[in-house]
């Protein structure tokens, strides 16, 4: 089956990359501080960015908005398709809908017909929340998803409508790879992966990383977000590990701490947090270790291409790369020269 790939904003989705998404947390019309939020995190590698439509001022923001940032804008719609075309009008990029709560088809015909005539991509997207008319009527509950996505897409179909995006979110993990394998089986549409509902933290990332790590191992995923009830840095943080540890980005950093122990007589957890906020900006396939003492740091980090360890005396650090001491320093000289060594890696 020939996949089929098209340009949304500035990015090209279905050209074998995996994109990162994230979603605004606020109403969109507090324009200056969603704005801000999204170009912290393009900075950290965000792709894309969803907004909320919920009335005309939410629509009306979206213009000013996309002038702004520097990553396409995706206008998220439920129930009023009125909406969806105020959205267009003020230049998003891509256009979600959600089958279980489109109410009107003559509505949805113009939301198509302007979408292709203004060249923008549309995502169907069904979820576990909004089956509604749809639900127990497939045979099984994986069934019902497919019920609600075939009978929307015959209608973007017979409109000769083909800049489609897929997504079918669950909260389960084993179902989520279920509905994407089969959604990935059956059609040529570039898919959005991601698990929906999953918690905060390390509770929402962990399932989160469940239900993706098949599918992405296999190919399956055009974009992708870890959607968490948390800060949106997080989201990145979480996209790119996961992206990372798989092996499909290979211009990223890697972190690698020790879990301290009595010996650690450094400041080794404030340390590492400051080494990773610092390594989200990062873009290169550097390796860095913040390790405890020297007991087991340089030795189980000698693979490490920059490292920091405590030297066995109290707010004493040590520098190493591959396993070769560079001089012990205090905290502040030994982390300038460690983030001027990953600035000119």
């Amino acid at each position: 089956m020939e996949r089929k790939s098209f340009a949304i904003g500035n990015k090209t989705i279905g050209d074998g990359k995996v994109l990162i998404q994230s979603m605004g947390d606020r109403k969109t019309t507090r324009i200056d501080e969603l704005v801000a939020l999204t170009d912290d995190l393009a900075r950290m590698g965000l792709d894309m960015m969803r907004f909320s439509v919920l009335d005309r001022e939410d629509a009306a923001a979206l213009s000013q908005i996309k002038k702004a940032v520097s990553v396409p804008v995706i206008a998220d719609i439920h129930f009023d398709t009125s909406l969806a075309l105020a959205a267009i009008e003020a230049g998003a990029d891509k256009i979600r809908i959600n089958p279980g709560n489109v109410n009107s088809e003559s509505g949805l015909r113009e939301v198509i017909a302007q979408a292709k005539a203004k060249g923008i991509a549309m995502r169907i997207g069904v979820n576990s929340g909004s089956l509604n008319k749809y639900r127990g009527k497939g045979g099984t509950p994986v069934d019902d998803y497919f019920l609600a996505l075939d009978e929307t897409l015959s209608l973007f179909r017979e409109m000769d409508f083909d800049r489609i995006v897929l997504s079918l979110k669950s909260s389960s993990p084993e179902m989520t790879y279920a509905l994407y394998k089969r959604a990935y089986d059956t059609y040529p549409y570039p898919l959005h992966v991601g698990l929906t509902e999953s918690g905060f933290g390390v509770m929402g990332s962990m399932k989160s990383a469940i239900a993706m790590k098949d599918l992405l191992s296999e190919g399956i995923g055009d974009t992708i977000r870890i959607s968490l009830a948390d800060d949106r840095r997080e989201e990145i943080r979480a996209c790119k590990t996961l992206l990372k540890a798989l092996g499909i980005r290979k211009d990223l950093p890697e972190l690698v701490v020790c879990p301290t122990c009595g010996r650690t007589l450094i400041d080794l957890k404030d340390i590492s947090r400051e080494v990773a906020k610092r390594l989200d900006y990062v873009f290169k396939p550097v390796k860095v270790a913040v390790m405890g003492c020297p007991v087991n740091g340089i030795g189980e980090a000698r693979d490490s291409d920059v490292g920091i360890a405590g030297s066995g005396k109290k707010d004493v650090y040590l520098l190493f790369s591959k396993g070769h001491p560079l001089g012990t320093y205090e905290k502040e000289e030994a982390l300038a020269r460690l983030f001027d060594f990953i600035e000119a890696f």
